[in-house]
This record gives C-alpha cells, sequence and structure tokens, in this order.
C-alpha cells in the first residue's frame, strides 16, 4: 500500500479504515502505555502514525515523541490533534529506518506494517529494533489472518445447516468470503492490485525474534460486530474478531566482564 493510497483517504480516514481506537474496541495498548514507568523521561516514536490518533496520549506521557509516517496527508491531519511542543513529525518510508538508529526508548506501530513482500516486512522489523536503545520496548498492533479463517468457519457452519451438500456449501462459503482475494500462505489481502499483509500469530512471533526481540508477547484487539464499520460479515452472537497486540523488547546491552585487579 503506497503513500498515494493513503494521501487519498488521509481526510475521510475512519470511513475508509476499522480503527483500533473506534468505541467499543477492547485495545490493550492505551493502557500498556499508561503503565510504563518513567515515560517522563523516556522518547517514543510512533511508526504509522496515520492521523495521530495516539498522539495527544504520548505528547502527555512521554518527554519526546516522533511521529513517522509516509503519507504527507496524514501527517497533515496528524498535526490537527491537540499536542505539546514535545512532537516533532518526519515524514519517511519504514523501510528505511537508518538514520534512527538507537535513538528510542520506545516504539509504537499500529497497524502500519502492511507490507505485502516478507523481505519488506522483515526490514521493517529489523528497523524498528535498530531504532531502539538497549532495553528499549516494541508495543503494536497487527493485523491477524487467523480472523479470516475465523470467519469462513462462522459462515460455512451457516452455509451448511442451509445446503446439507458440503460441496456446495463450501463454494457458497469461498464466494461469501471473497476467498479468492486471499493469499492464506503468505498472509495477504489483494483488493483489486491493492495489496496488504496480515500476521499469523505464530508468524508475527517468529518475524519478531528473527529481529532480535525477546520477551514477545501476544495478546488481542477486539473489535465488536458493528454492522456500520465492519469489513466482514456480521455474526453478533460470535466471539467477536481481532487484531494482534504486541509486546516486545530489545534486550540490554551485555555486561561487561569485570577487569582483574
Amino acid at each position: 500500500m503506497e503513500a498515494r493510497h493513503w494521501n487519498k483517504i488521509a481526510r475521510n480516514y475512519h470511513d475508509e479504515v476499522i480503527s483500533p481506537f473506534q468505541q467499543g474496541v477492547e485495545n490493550p495498548l492505551p493502557g500498556a502505555l499508561r503503565r510504563l514507568r518513567g515515560a517522563s523521561r523516556l522518547d517514543v516514536v510512533e511508526y504509522g502514525c496515520g492521523t495521530g490518533e495516539l498522539l495527544p496520549l504520548l505528547s502527555s506521557r512521554f518527554r519526546h515523541v516522533t511521529a513517522v509516517d509516509f503519507s504527507e496527508a496524514m501527517l497533515a491531519e496528524a498535526r490537527k490533534q491537540p499536542l505539546g511542543s514535545n512532537v516533532e513529525f518526519l515524514r519517511r518510508d519504514l523501510r528505511d529506518l537508518s538514520p534512527f538508529s538507537a535513538k528510542f526508548d520506545v516504539a509504537v506501530v499500529v497497524n502500519a506494517v502492511l507490507a505485502p513482500d516478507p523481505r519488506d516486512v522483515n526490514r521493517i522489523l529489523d528497523g524498528i529494533f535498530a531504532s531502539l536503545r538497549p532495553g528499549g520496548r516494541l508495543l503494536g498492533v497487527f493485523p491477524a489472518m487467523e480472523p479470516v479463517l475465523y470467519q469462513a468457519m462462522l459462515i460455512f457452519e451457516e452455509e451448511i445447516a442451509a445446503v446439507p451438500e458440503e460441496k456446495r456449501a463450501l463454494s457458497r462459503t469461498r464466494r461469501r468470503l471473497e476467498r479468492s482475494k486471499f493469499n492464506f500462505e503468505l498472509g495477504r489481502y489483494d483488493e483489486g492490485g491493492l495489496q496488504q499483509k496480515f500476521f499469523y500469530q505464530f508468524e508475527i512471533a517468529w518475524r519478531l525474534r528473527r529481529a532480535g526481540f525477546r520477551h514477545v508477547r501476544l495478546g488481542k484487539v477486539l473489535y465488536p460486530w458493528d454492522p456500520e464499520r465492519m469489513g466482514y460479515e456480521i455474526f453478533p452472537e460470535a466471539p467477536p474478531m481481532w487484531d494482534w497486540f504486541v509486546s516486545a523488547r530489545r534486550p540490554a546491552a551485555a555486561r561487561r566482564p569485570s577487569q582483574p585487579t
């Protein structure tokens, strides 16, 4: 998903995108940020800040905030947020974070690692890791792939009850799911050539550890069945859909062995 796509939707962002900050969503990220000790002495970066929904919280708690996005229109919207003087805005592609080496104590990323090419995903995660100081923390939200399969199960259960023939029920399920738009091997969704990445639980954990992160913990961001906002079919009696909430750390620098006296 290129910058020009985000430039087009910046002013109508909430009409186009399901946000983990919208009303009714159970999102552990704000609470995790509020619980960080000594935040007033820490420097934080938000990679892919979008319209800046999280920036007021970051600005109120951290020493310095760097807001990074590759869309100038998104940055323009983010600048409209009520912020302190401790926020700096930078336009940059997340595939090259080399200028930020060991610059931050905390990195935040919310559904911004969307590159469909797994090599780009690795570059981004490597860059985020390198931008953290030793002992630094990553907190973020990543699009989840498992809920698509969960949705497929719910649709199939409905179809097999209505059409007992399995082959026909499966065909109807695939049509409702828009199966042709998903690449389950690579975790991709393709909407007319506009591709974005979704992550399996095992995959995001593996990729973070590959980048060097440790203490990787995953939770869930739960989305209510909202017919006006959900990009999926609605099953209000079933448990909700989700994205992955991620917490991970860059290991602290190893202690030097004491010198003999």
